[in-house]
C-alpha cells in the first residue's frame, strides 16, 4: 500500500501539505507550534501551509480564548480533491483540440505522415513513468535533466536508467545536467562508451523539468507537486529539438 503522504500528492497537496495534514490526523487537535514540532517542519512554513489546507477545506480551526488550535477535516473530505481533479482532466480533454490545432499550425504543413503531429499528455506519477520506460526502449536519447531533484519524485529512475542502458548494448545517451552528488554516482554507473554527460555551470539551474529528446519524439516533465508531462510526436520537432541540443552540447566545456 502507498505512503499516505504519497496519495495525497497525486490528489494535488504538496509534499509539505501532505505531511501537515498526515500530521493532523495523527495527532488530533493541537496548535501550529505542537504540529510543527511533531511534523518537524519550520513553524511559519507550517502555518503557511495550514491556512492553505484551511482554504482547500481539509483543516479547519477552533479558538478558546486566545488559543488557536487546528485539526484535520475527516479523510472522507478527500473526495472533493478527487472530483477536482475529474474535472480538470475533462477541461484537459475538452481544450486539447485547439492545443492540437495551436501545434499543428506552427509546424510545416505536409501530406506526409511525417510532418503530423501526435501529443499524448500524462498526469500524475503512473502516467509520468510510462513516459521514461517509453524513453528506455529508444537506441538514442538526448536529455536536460536535473538528476537530484528527478530523484526526489522517482527515487528507482536512477537503478532503473542504469540497469537498462548497461543491458541495452545499442543504447547510446547524451545528457547534460546539474552536476550534485546523485548526478556524478548516476553517470559514474552508466556503461563507459555509450554514456556521455556535460554540466551546466553552477549559476544555471535545471529547475524541475526534464527535457527529452528520442526516437523521433521530445518529452517534456515537469516534476513540480503533482507530476506532469506530454510526448510530441512529429519528426520536424524532434530533428530542431535535437540540433538544438548538439548546439548546446558543443558550447559546453568538456
Amino acid at each position: 500500500m502507498k505512503k499516505v503522504t504519497d496519495y495525497l500528492q497525486e490528489l494535488g497537496l504538496t509534499e509539505i501539505e501532505a505531511k501537515v495534514y498526515q500530521g493532523l490526523l495523527e495527532t488530533g487537535p493541537t496548535t501550529v507550534k505542537e504540529l510543527s514540532e511533531q511534523i518537524g517542519i519550520k513553524r511559519i512554513t507550517t502555518h503557511f501551509n495550514v491556512e492553505t489546507l484551511i482554504r482547500k477545506g481539509l483543516v479547519s480551526q477552533t479558538v478558546h480564548g486566545a488559543r488557536r488550535q487546528i485539526l484535520a477535516e475527516p479523510p472522507e473530505r478527500l473526495n472533493y480533491l478527487i472530483e477536482q481533479r475529474e474535472k480538470e482532466i475533462l477541461q484537459i480533454k475538452d481544450s486539447f483540440p485547439d492545443f492540437l490545432k495551436t501545434v499543428s499550425s506552427s509546424s510545416h504543413h505536409s501530406d506526409s505522415r511525417d510532418q503530423e503531429v501526435e501529443v499524448k499528455y500524462y498526469v500524475g506519477k503512473p502516467g509520468v513513468q510510462s513516459i521514461y520506460e517509453d524513453v528506455l526502449r529508444a537506441n538514442e536519447v538526448r536529455a536536460y535533466v536535473n538528476s537530484k531533484e528527478i530523484a526526489k519524485v522517482f527515487p528507482k529512475n536512477i537503478e532503473l536508467f542504469v540497469k537498462t542502458h548497461n543491458f541495452r548494448r545499442e543504447m547510446y545517451i547524451w545528457e547534460i545536467m546539474n552536476k550534485s552528488s546523485v548526478a556524478t554516482h548516476y553517470s559514474g554507473s552508466m556503461a563507459k562508451g555509450r554514456h556521455f554527460v556535460k554540466y551546466v555551470p553552477e549559476t544555471m539551474n535545471l529547475s524541475v523539468v526534464d527535457y527529452i529528446i528520442y526516437d523521433g519524439k521530445v518529452a517534456i516533465i515537469n516534476i513540480k507537486e503533482n507530476p506532469t508531462g506530454m510526448i510530441i510526436i512529429n519528426k520536424d520537432y524532434y530533428e530542431n529539438a535535437k540540433e538544438i541540443f548538439n548546439f548546446v552540447w558543443k558550447m559546453l566545456p568538456d
